[in-house]
Formats: C-alpha cells, structure tokens, sequence
C-alpha cells in the first residue's frame, strides 16, 4: 500500500474515530428528540434520504480529485470543538449538535478539499435542516404564524361566506371556536416544506438559481397548506359537527397540510421543469 493512501486511511480512522468519541451522546440525544417531538420526526428521514443522494452522485464524486484544503478544513474544525465545548457546558442543545455538523464539514474540507465538499452542498444543507431550532427562535416565530394563519383562513372562510369572527388567533364561528395554537401556527409544516424541497432540488439536479426558486417557494407553500388545514376545520365543524372537526378531521389534519404542501411543491417544480 503507498504510504499516501495508508496515511490518508489513518486520518480517515482517526476522525472517525473522534465523531463517534465526541459526538455519540449528541446523536443519542439528537434521535430522541426526533421520536418524542412532531416537530422535527421528519429528522428521522434525513440520514437514509443522505445516504441515498451520496448513492446517486457516487460516480460523480469519485471523478474529483482528492486534494484536502488543511487550512481551512483546520479552522472549521477548530469552530465545531468551540460550539461543542460552548455548547456542553451552556447546556444549549442547537450549538452543540451544529458543532457535529460543523466536525463533518472540516473533515470533508481537510480531507478531501473545497471542490469535492462543494459537491456535497445539498446533503450539509439537509445535515442543517434535521436540527431542531432553538426554544427560543421556535416561540418568536410561532406566534406570528398563528396570527398570520388565523387571518388567512379568516379571510378564505369569509370568502365563502362563513360567518366568522376573529380575535388575534381565535377564529369564532356559530357553534364552534377554533383556537390556533402554537402546533398549529404552521412552523412544522415550514420546516418539512423546505426539507423537501431542498430533497426535490438535489434529486433534479436544478441550478443554485432553480433551487432558490424552489426553497423560497416551500415557505408561502407552507403557510398555504397550514391555512387550507384550518379551513378544513372550520368547515367540518361549521358545516358537519364540532366534533367531526375535533375527532377524525384532528387526527388526520397532518397529512392534509402534508399532501396539500407537497402537491404544491410538485407542481412548482413542474413549472420549473417545463421552463428549463
């Protein structure tokens, strides 16, 4: 074996080594909460969907040649051991899991080089997007959000000539209110919408242009589908009875805001298909 490459084989095994050592507990921790929170169960898809892509884009990568940046694969690295030490011993979850983001990416950098993690772009975009955001960022951006879904849904249910009144994210009807909580402001439906879409984006192979189109997209596309949600229940209730919209229109009310957002999603890539 020529000493390059059996030094390129101890690297790979240390730093292998040294993200199973450091960052095991994180992980751990970082699946729970996948499991126990409906907000980020979607994380769970994330690590199979990875792997997928590196399947697919095999051959590609293995057309690059290998010609690690030392440099700057040092100082990304130097960055996660800062946010996993800040992160430990603030107890602050967000900083320490982006710090194993963060370790992958230096590592990428120091080993294989800029070009080859610049293939990779999709896949540290999705590594982002599989951590929960902080308590903090998640509760400022919800309750714009309910309010934002209650006047949506307010509006399309006058339209229809609902009767309806609405105070701040409390929607009255005649015999029923419907009150849009923090689980229902539509953040969770954001965040699986611009996880698809970056998933879409890197299936197709689009343009940087193409995929921003497509991201930016997921967002009123998510808000779209939240409302269409409450309208649905309000209608259930309004035309049907409350409890149809409490009972079986509740516990399906996650996948109308999936199907919706991701026919949505579809058809936006459609048009950008056609136009390419």
């Amino acid at each position: 074996m020529p000493v390059v490459e059996k030094k390129k084989k101890i690297l790979l095994s240390t730093v292998a080594a040294l993200l199973l050592i450091l960052y095991f507990p994180i992980l751990k921790n970082l699946i729970k909460q996948w499991i126990n929170d409906s907000n980020y169960q979607h994380g769970l898809l994330i690590p199979p969907i990875i792997i997928f892509l590196l399947r697919k884009k095999f051959t590609d990568l293995k057309s690059i040649p290998l010609s690690g940046n030392t440099i700057a694969g040092i100082i990304t690295i130097t960055a996660a051991v800062v946010c996993l030490v800040a992160g430990t011993a603030a107890s602050e979850l967000f900083t320490s899991r982006l710090s194993l983001v963060l370790f992958i990416l230096g590592s990428t950098l120091m080993l294989a080089g800029i070009k080859f993690t610049k293939a990779l772009f999709n896949e540290f975009v999705l590594m982002l997007l599989m951590i929960p955001l902080p308590y903090i960022i998640y509760y400022r951006l919800t309750f714009p959000l309910q309010l934002l879904s209650a006047k949506l849904s307010a509006g399309i249910l006058h339209t229809l000539r609902v009767s309806i009144i609405r105070k701040g994210n409390i929607l009255l009807l005649p015999k029923y209110t419907l009150e849009i909580v923090a689980a229902c402001s539509g953040l969770r439906s954001l965040m699986t919408m611009i996880t698809l879409a970056v998933i879409i984006t890197a299936v197709m192979n689009y343009s940087t242009t193409r995929k921003m189109i497509l991201v930016a997209c997921s967002l009123p596309i998510a808000v779209a589908a939240n409302a269409f949600r409450l309208v649905v229940t309000a209608l259930g209730a309004h035309i049907v009875d409350a409890r149809f919209a409490d009972g079986f229109l509740h516990e399906i009310s996650g996948l109308i805001v999936f199907i919706t957002g991701f026919l949505l999603l579809i058809i936006i890539n459609g048009i950008l298909k056609w136009k390419k």
